[in-house]
């Protein structure tokens, strides 16, 4: 089972021991994206992965591919140009104080200056089983959005599976309307297979209706899915579902269908590192579609992948699908020997 995914790789620079960037003179380099992060997840669990993305062509560019490669995704379909790669800086939040990501130079970066022709899209694509865009591909630029287009269009021509993160960030589309950014969204939907968002992706963005008189998050969910997937044909909508109770964190996963609307067991949450959970969540969704397991197997996956994924430094998820499988079936110990 091959899977390939189009998106940015990044430069993440984290100041160590929880401090702010102004109290550090020293930073944690490692280098992530949704894409990645989700097909690195996969790798672990033993599928073939590729990432198609675009590097710039100098030291930081190698330096990002023989990253990818140690993460066990190949990078025969990465583009070399430019000088620039997407940076972001994470100051790690602690007890009451949140994290907080601070972009730099994401605009400029070679992915976002890249263009189609730049990739050997439709090889790429002939040879995946699964293909995943990642939403951001849609904000960041124009050529970008062209090229995420294009794949959606032609995977879907060749009757490749196609999954797609919404992954909406407002802070870098203020200076367009909510009724553009809503149309990049319903342009590429219908091509889409799984789905992974939430509820304020349809409600907000989208404007599906919100019954008000729905208290629990997940019966919100459950109404504002059902003309979403009918009016996209998608087949499955996922995501997680968080909730503070008082100093403690919970997740669960809900998982929509053509079979109705699924919620998985609620989990406490253990905190080191949150950023790329939801990439745990996604890889575990694909995991349970490519091994046709159960609706309620594949979310107690998903969400079991998310949860250990809180306990792992950086945003990459590396636990393997044995560990996953042990904490799902309540398999817990201290100690691996």
């Amino acid at each position: 089972m091959k899977i390939i995914a189009f998106g940015e790789v990044m430069m993440r620079l984290t100041p160590p021991h929880y401090k702010f960037i102004e109290q550090t003179d020293s930073v944690d380099l490692s280098f992530s994206g949704t894409g990645l992060n989700i097909l690195s997840n996969l790798s672990r669990f033993g599928y073939d992965t590729s990432i198609v993305t675009s590097l710039p062509d100098n030291q930081v560019g190698r330096a990002a591919s023989s990253y990818i490669r140690k993460l066990g995704v190949r990078d025969t379909n990465v583009a070399y140009k430019g000088n620039h790669i997407g940076i972001y800086f994470l100051e790690m939040g602690f007890g009451a104080r949140p994290s907080e990501v601070t972009y730099l130079n994401r605009s400029e970066s070679s992915f976002s200056k890249s263009h189609k022709d730049d990739f050997g899209l439709e090889e790429a694509i002939r040879q995946a089983d699964v293909v995943h865009i990642c939403g951001i591909s849609l904000m960041v630029s124009e050529t970008l959005r062209q090229t995420a287009m294009y794949i959606a269009k032609k995977a879907k021509e060749l009757n490749k599976t196609v999954c797609f993160d919404f992954n909406y960030r407002p802070s870098i589309n203020l200076d367009k309307s909510h009724e553009w950014v809503k149309e990049q969204y319903e342009e590429i939907l219908p091509y889409c297979d799984i789905v992974f968002g939430g509820i304020r992706d349809l409600t907000e963005l989208l404007d599906f209706p919100l019954n008000e008189n729905l208290k629990n998050a997940a019966d919100r969910l459950d109404f504002a899915s059902v003309p979403f997937v009918e009016k996209y044909g998608i087949s499955i909508l996922a995501g997680t579902l968080r909730e503070n109770k008082g100093e403690k964190q919970f997740l669960k996963g809900f998982l929509r269908n053509n079979q109705g609307f699924s919620v998985s067991t609620e989990y406490e949450l253990d905190i080191l590192d949150r950023i790329g959970t939801g990439d745990a969540f996604a890889a575990g969704i694909i995991t349970g579609f490519i091994e046709e397991w159960s609706e309620k197997q594949s979310i107690e996956f998903a969400v079991s992948n998310a949860v250990l994924a809180h306990t792992t430094y950086g945003d990459t998820p590396l636990v393997n699908k044995k560990i996953v499988e042990e904490y799902m079936n309540g398999n817990r110990t201290n100690l691996l020997r």
